[in-house]
């Protein structure tokens, strides 16, 4: 069963369908078992000895140089870095995966060699099977073949040149063999953005021959779906042409398609009807007729399917013609000729229009091309018995770009002793050294850290190939010194979503698959299991190295902080979409708690329960407890990757006013893409709140400096109940129960729930949920945890007197009540005696009780009783006074009540008048000197002045008062904050408890809304944020005028006068006239501000009922009256 939303595009406001599955679909579960078994041991030798830099001479000289077509390519020494030795050009060497290559020829300063792309053979690393990669001509990561040069103690490797006579014993070769492929990579064959194309369950790892391929073919397109193909150049032999495609179902349906061919769409046969299952790849191949083709050898395919199906889905993605092709060159620069295998030593071969511009290779081996020699289009090629073997004919050479040749340092071999590894990109080097400069101080861990570029690692452990399985080689070649006692950190971001990936993964820390799983980088290594983790993983998905920096910010304060307190709250969110849901989801939620609130934690849970049964997404307010503190915030529900269906929002959404500052929490999203930041959604200043490109949710959480979170776990894509309830249990079973565990940092207790999951459960949605559970955050951080017990008492409100009986007061009480509140704000010991030592001073002397209570985990209450002298002066309470218990902090373990024996004894109870503050401030906004109604029309450059009051005395501190503007009326534009100085806040000099900050806006016309936050010194927030949209009019465009109401009046008249800025107005003089025209109100209004707005009030109260005429006059600073506006109105009076 599975709760999760799909990304659901531009419209966050609810969620259009609920997709919940109680079953799992046993081909999956079957197919993804055998593959499992069959992977295991192959896969897991691939990452051994010896490793992929085992080719590399440190501190050597070498140069990378990326190719992007086959063929021969030349560079200059001049385009050679010029730390490039080139005085001994005989011992310059060049290298490919592993393999000396050899170069054709160094003459005049060029290098000459032969260079093929990257043909993604090492993708099949990253499939299970492996031999699940069908497709030859696709790479999944990369298209430029990479290619070192180096200086060698010997001489390099060169081309052997073959220049035999030509023996006329020997017959030419009538033919070799030709394959023309035509190759579709429009879409991906297990894509993710159509719902129909869209595999109901995914593996991170690759499977089912997922490649790129060609448009999705629906049952109304029937025909369509046709290709073309030539026989130039045909030798017509026994040997038939034959096709060969490979077809991939692309819908959840079992496929029939029709394969066609013939000279034309009118004379097309039916070949065979091809059957194939979901989304397997299917390959075919067949011969072709002589009726096939026309006169001039051409034909065509075409493929349909005749599924009845209306969802069925499939595309073409490649389909090869091979024939027996004369050897001739035509208009093209280089051509391709393949012999077939023999037993014979040598073969004539006579190539047609290869004229002596032309380069004759063998490139059977194309790390060792042998150069050809041969006279008037023929040439003698060597034969190794039984293979086959290909010529190349090419006139081109291409010259290597400048941009595509770079220093590659291998200086030294890298050290495997670190145990903090951390792996970054060029871009975010800067950040990447701060974090590993702190985890290397004392502070910090003291661990030995490494900080390693990303093109290091392609360089060294891939051959210079982007691909994850550099990062596999790389770590594994790490866990060879015997220690698994190491962390892997990810700096830096990776899309995989394979219609948002960029060719050579430019500024990326690469995961594994789409569903993404770092998780992958790391399992089975190192002897390992299959599909756990070998070392702890996380990430930071930082896209400038000001991300990296705020994070380890927020990686200081949380490990510095000595009040752990907070970190015990812990707040549950549940969602759903039915009553079932929401109640089968709470009730998972609720069986936690145990573990919360009786484990070592001693913590204590708040429950937040989606109200309404509904697709849409329901707001839930968390402010005041994220903004007080707590150590873990869980949800279980439906998600994306901006939204959950119980809606808490951006941690940076103004209108929300989070402000946890120091007080960080862990968070885990159990929601269907959540943690899915794999998807190019960065940007964290969007055009609109509904922008795609918009920064995820929990990126969002995890980047804003100062506040959100300091470590997420979230599914990387969809997430299913019953696995995802049982990742959960064992989480909180390894965190808060499990005394082995609990204390570990958290990517190693991540590596204690994969290693029970996989050990309890071989199905595949669970080992799925394993891999694509993804930490974003440091691994090496204890969350949430606590190792000792911190018993106190709080200073202000721990301790009370009460009297014998509620209805005796303290005075006439022959005994007194002394109740003390107690916490305990780290971890719980269960069993542990707790002392308490309780002192009474009185006026005839001093007694002392000591009590025991029970550890306990959260809070406790102790009563003790004394006989009452009549002299009490004061209660002293001190916990563990002989300090017998180790404690995080013994400075709250004392708190005294000073009484006033005059003052208290005719009270029942008496508790301390210095309570926390609890009181939330006052917030006043005008504008201009004016309180302003919502759309009002303001002046441009308004003056803002912002006046907050409270109960307890106020300072000019920024951080009281939040300003936010949005430079639009709705929701297509985000809140900007506004920076302002200290000294635009000024304390009242006759309140203390006062300030106003006075702020001159700069804006300009147009519609805008401000949002201002404000809280006072202990932190309680305004019980209402202060929210008002408004709009700024150019001068030309402000009329002037005057709205009276109401009319008819009774107990006043309201006056409403607009003018624009450019109104030389000083002052109002209103007179009102009664029937009689007897003046019965005259007055004169001073304006002191800048107000485009003025109101006033008369009140009729002693006027008798009838019709009376008004006359308003605008006076300006020569006290002449320049706009007059009459008018009338009716009084009802007494």
């Amino acid at each position: 069963m599975r709760p999760f939303l799909r990304d659901i595009g531009q419209n966050p406001a609810w969620f259009p369908k609920a997709c919940m599955r109680h079953d799992i679909n046993t081909f999956i579960k079957i197919t993804s078992l055998i593959a499992a078994l069959l992977t295991a041991n192959m896969a897991n030798a691939q990452w051994g000895a010896p490793f992929a830099n085992s080719w590399i001479h440190y501190g050597k000289p070498y140069v990378r140089i990326g190719v992007a077509k086959k063929g021969l390519h030349k560079i200059s020494f001049s385009d050679l870095p010029g730390s490039f030795p080139t005085d001994s050009p005989d011992k310059i060497q060049l290298w490919r995966r592993g393999r000396q290559v050899s170069i054709i020829s160094i003459s005049d300063k060029e290098i000459l060699f032969y260079a093929v792309p990257n043909d993604g053979a090492s993708d099949s690393l990253l499939y299970r099977p492996m031999n699940s990669r069908i497709n030859p001509y696709f790479s999944m990561y990369s298209d430029e073949g990479s290619y070192f040069l180096t200086l060698g103690d010997s001489p390099g490797h060169r081309a052997k040149v073959i220049d035999e006579p030509i023996d006329s014993n020997v017959p030419l070769l009538p033919f070799h063999k030709e394959n023309v492929a035509t190759v579709f990579k429009n879409e991906y064959s297990l894509g993710t953005t159509n719902p129909i194309g869209k595999p109901s369950f995914l593996n991170s790892f690759f499977e089912l021959g997922a490649s790129r391929t060609g448009k999705m073919q629906d049952k109304d397109g029937a025909g369509s779906l046709t290709g073309k193909f030539k026989l130039q150049n045909l030798v017509n032999i026994a040997q038939k042409p034959t096709i060969k495609l490979l077809i991939h179902g692309r819908s959840d349906k079992e496929h029939k398609i029709e394969i066609y061919v013939g000279k034309n769409s009118k004379s097309l046969r039916l070949v065979t009807v091809l059957a194939s299952s979901r989304f397997t790849p299917t390959e075919y191949t067949f011969e072709l007729k002589p009726e096939d083709t026309d006169a001039d050898n051409s034909g065509m395919i075409s493929l349909k399917t005749v599924n009845a199906d209306r969802l069925d889905r499939f595309s073409l993605t490649y389909y090869a013609v091979e024939f027996p092709q004369q050897f001739q060159i035509g208009n093209e620069p280089g051509k391709e000729f393949r012999l077939l295998p023999t037993k014979d030593n040598a073969s004539r071969v006579s190539i047609k229009g290869a004229s002596a511009g032309f380069t004759l290779l063998d490139i059977s081996d194309p790390d060792n091309p042998i150069l050809l020699k041969g006279k008037n289009e023929s040439v003698m090629v060597p034969r190794r018995a039984g293979k086959e073997q290909i010529l190349l004919a090419t006139k081109e050479v291409v010259k290597v770009d400048a941009a595509k040749i770079k220093e590659a340092k291998f200086q030294t071999s890298i050290p495997k002793e670190p145990d903090y590894i951390i792996i970054t990109t060029d871009s975010l080097l800067e950040g990447a050294k701060q974090f590993a400069n702190y985890r290397a101080s004392q502070v910090g861990g003291g661990f030995k850290p490494l900080v390693i570029n990303i093109l290091d690692i392609y360089n060294q452990f891939n051959y210079g190939e982007p691909s994850p399985v550099a990062i596999r080689k790389f770590l594994a070649y790490m866990l060879t010194d015997g220690s698994k006692d190491k962390y892997l950190f990810l700096i830096g971001k990776s899309i995989t979503q394979n219609e948002a990936m960029k060719r050579e993964l430019p500024g990326e820390v690469p995961t594994i698959g789409y569903p993404a799983s770092d998780i992958l980088l790391v399992e089975g290594l190192a002897g390992a299991p299959q599909d756990v983790p070998a070392i702890p993983v996380g990430r930071l998905s930082a896209v400038t190295n000001q991300h990296v920096i705020d994070y380890l910010q927020k990686v200081k304060d949380y490990e510095s902080m000595k009040d752990y307190s907070w970190r015990k709250n812990v707040l549950h969110l549940n969602g759903g979409k039915t009553v079932g849901e929401i109640s089968q989801l709470k009730g998972l939620l609720t069986a936690l708690e145990p573990d919360v609130e009786k484990g070592e934690l001693g913590g204590k849970v708040k429950q937040f329960v989606k109200q309404k049964a509904m697709q849409e997404p329901e707001p839930v307010n968390i402010t005041a407890e994220v903004n007080a503190g707590v150590g873990l915030i869980t949800f279980f529900g439906h998600g994306s990757w901006y939204i959950t269906d119980l809606d808490m929002g951006y941690i940076t959404d103004a209108a929300r006013s989070y402000n946890n500052l120091h007080k960080y929490p862990m968070m885990y999203f159990n929601g269907c893409g959540v943690g899915n930041i794999f998807a190019n959604k960065f940007n964290q200043k969007p055009k609109t709140a509904n922008s795609t490109d918009r920064i995820t949710l929990s990126l969002d959480w995890l980047l804003a400096p100062n506040r959100g979170a300091i470590a997420i776990i979230a599914n990387s894509y969809e997430s299913y109940v019953s696995p995802s309830a049982a990742y959960l249990q064992r989480l909180y079973h390894f965190m808060f129960t499990d005394s082995a565990t609990a204390h570990l940092p958290i990517g190693k207790i991540q590596m204690a729930v994969a290693n029970d999951i996989v050990s309890k459960h071989n199905d595949a949605h669970s080992i799925a949920n394993v891999h694509q559970t993804l930490l974003q955050g440091d691994p090496a951080l204890k969350l949430i945890t606590i190792n000792k017990p911190d018993y106190a008492v709080d200073p202000d409100e721990s301790i009370a007197l009460h009297g014998q009986s509620a209805n005796k007061s303290i005075g006439t009480s022959d005994s007194l009540k002394v109740q003390i509140k107690m916490s305990n704000n780290g971890r719980f010991l269960a069993g542990q005696n707790v002392p308490v030592s309780v002192t009474y001073f009185g006026r005839k002397g001093n007694r002392i009780k000591t009590e025991s209570v029970e550890s306990f985990a959260s809070q406790n209450v102790l009563q003790v009783t004394f006989h009452n002298s009549r002299d009490i002066q004061k209660i002293r309470v001190e916990i563990d006074p002989k300090r017998a218990i180790n404690e995080l902090n013994v400075n709250n373990n004392v708190a005294e009540l000073d009484i006033d024996w005059d003052l208290i004894k005719d009270k029942n109870t008496f508790t301390s008048e210095n309570a926390k503050d609890v009181v939330p401030p006052l917030l006043t906004v005008k504008f201009n000197d004016r309180l302003l109604a919502s759309k009002e029309i303001v002046a441009s450059k308004p003056e803002i002045a912002i006046y907050l009051s409270d109960d307890r005395q106020l300072i000019p501190d920024t951080s009281l008062i939040e300003i936010f503007i949005k430079r639009c009326g709705d929701d297509a534009c985000d809140f900007e904050k506004i920076t302002y100085s200290k000294n635009n806040i000024k304390i009242n000099p006759t309140d203390l408890k006062a300030l106003q900050l006075s702020y001159l806006s700069d804006l300009a016309p147009g519609v805008y809304e401000i949002l201002i936050n404000a809280k006072d010194r202990a932190g309680n927030a305004v019980v209402q944020p202060y929210r008002m949209l408004f709009e700024i009019l150019d001068d030309d465009d402000m009329p002037t005028e005057l709205i009276v109401s109401p009319n008819p009046a009774a107990s006043y008249l309201r006056f409403e006068l607009k003018t624009s800025e450019k109104t030389d107005l000083k002052s109002i003089r209103y007179i009102i006239y009664d029937q009689r025209g007897i003046v019965v109100e005259d007055k004169i209004l001073s304006l002191t501000s800048g107000a485009l707005t003025n109101e006033w009030y008369w009140m009729p109260s002693d006027q008798s009922a009838g019709l009376y005429t008004y006359k308003v006059l605008l006076i300006n600073d020569r006290n002449e009256a320049f706009v007059t506006f009459p008018g009338k109105v009716i009084i009802h009076g007494k």
